[in-house]
């Protein structure tokens, strides 16, 4: 669940592949017509920064809703969009997309080989590699206390070394193997899949940015996300779009990744041909698009038109369903238009909130954050479990030891995910890309 951290995007580097845009919108080579504009050189668009806090934040109000809702009462008109949090992946997979065709379409078209294939990959692993494995040795010390602590044989599973090894390879989410050890972590084994995707397919968006139009760009959009949408509105609600009761669907992580990866990068192919130029009506900006977003989850989850509880069961917590629609897939078309929308936007009021110094901070860790915060939400049940005695009530629910539980963990994510991001990711990030050859860059 990673993207390029936001960092810069900017316009085509000088001797790349010109590309030109004729009347109907379509694509014409350098020698045929003048260069088309893209995004202000060098530009940093924060607003995509800001974006990936949002998605990350929505993450962790979804594993911590029944916590969150059981402590503050006044949260439960927020239910149907807690209840959907794991979009928050959808939001990254289409966001991560975008900005690695962006920033590295016309570097890695140019020259293409294994050299910047494999200079791509290893850029990509820079980024998230350290912090994956990083994670790994917390959990695998933390299950390793609870084996010793409370003689849990479940754990042994989980302190499986071949499954740790796919971990450490990033494979282990390409099979129907339970989430294990990390169990938010399936999502960087689903984007390294897109990222080898990539390396290949590279040249075919370069392609399609010179010869296809910006109509047929954005029909191959729409269509991309076509077979996860109709997929998963078929899914049990409850079912986070992976299972089917207790089973992982074959075959769903890489559809998921594959579809919203690629649909995100066709976006980036549009803005990079009018994202200097382009004016968008008010239904298009990224304010509308956040309210009609909106609307859609607690519209479908209000008239859901075919409740399907997984594990047939009804959960609720005081009356309030705990079970999202898994309808509600159909607002991924939507993040499409949000993602090109902030992209090419700069005055509008979500552009300038997302871009605010405190989401762009949020963004930045968003990857650590949503790395760390399953580990504190398992420590803050087994508190709530062992040293409270929380009765089937509101009252013992709405008790401070209760909510300083939850707001104490939420904390410590938060705090821990900064020094991660601090004392680990960046510092092991810049440390790899100086190991790789000038030669192989991207």
């Amino acid at each position: 669940m990673d993207a390029e951290n936001g960092r810069v995007l900017t316009a085509p580097p000088a001797g790349a592949p010109a590309v030109a845009v004729a009347a109907d919108g379509a694509a014409t080579p350098k020698t045929e017509a003048k260069p088309a504009k893209s995004a202000k050189p060098g530009a940093h668009i924060g607003q995509l920064t800001g974006i990936r806090a949002v998605a990350a934040l929505w993450v962790l109000a979804f594993h911590f809703r029944p916590e969150l809702l059981k402590s503050f009462g006044f949260l439960y008109p927020l239910v149907p969009l807690f209840n959907v949090g794991y979009l928050g992946v959808d939001l990254f997979f289409v966001l991560s997309g975008f900005i690695l065709t962006f920033t590295h379409l016309d570097r890695m078209a140019e020259g293409w080989g294994p050299k910047k294939m494999a200079g791509f990959l290893w850029l990509r692993l820079s980024r998230i590699w350290p912090v994956l494995f990083f994670m790994l040795l917390v959990w695998g010390a933390y299950h390793a206390f609870s084996l010793e602590a409370n003689n849990d044989g479940r754990l042994q599973a989980a302190l499986d070394p071949s499954r740790f090894l796919s971990h450490v390879f990033l494979v282990h989410a390409w099979s129907t193997a339970h989430h294990d050890w990390n169990p938010v972590d399936w999502s960087l084994s689903a984007e390294w899949l897109a990222y080898l995707a990539f390396t290949v397919l590279v040249v075919v968006l370069a392609r399609m940015l010179v010869h296809v139009s910006s109509r047929a760009l954005l029909v191959t959009a729409g269509i991309l996300v076509v077979p996860m949408v109709v997929i998963g509105m078929g899914f049990q609600d409850g079912s986070d779009l992976l299972w089917n009761g207790d089973t992982i669907v074959a075959g769903i992580v890489p559809l998921r990744v594959l579809t919203e990866f690629f649909a995100g990068a066709v976006v980036a192919l549009l803005v990079m041909r009018h994202g200097a130029t382009v004016k968008l009506p008010w239904f298009l900006k990224p304010s509308a698009i956040l309210v009609a977003i909106v609307v859609v989850v607690y519209a479908v989850q209000r008239w859901d038109p075919a409740p399907r509880f997984r594990f047939d069961q009804d959960w609720r917590i005081n009356g309030h369903l705990m079970w999202g629609s898994t309808e509600t897939v159909v607002v991924v078309p939507l993040f499409l238009l949000l993602i090109g929308s902030l992209a090419v936007s700069r005055r509008d009021p979500a552009t300038k909130v997302l871009a605010s110094r405190v989401l762009v901070w949020g963004g930045k860790i968003s990857f650590a954050l949503y790395m760390v915060h399953w580990l504190f939400l398992d420590l803050a049940r087994k508190v709530i479990s062992t040293k409270f005695v929380i009765p089937d009530e509101l009252s013992g629910w709405q008790s401070w030891p209760y909510r300083l539980t939850v707001l104490v963990a939420i904390g410590l994510a938060v705090l821990s995910a900064h020094l991660v991001y601090r004392f680990v990711e960046e510092p092991c990030r810049r440390i790899m890309r100086t190991l790789l050859p000038s030669s192989m860059r991207v």
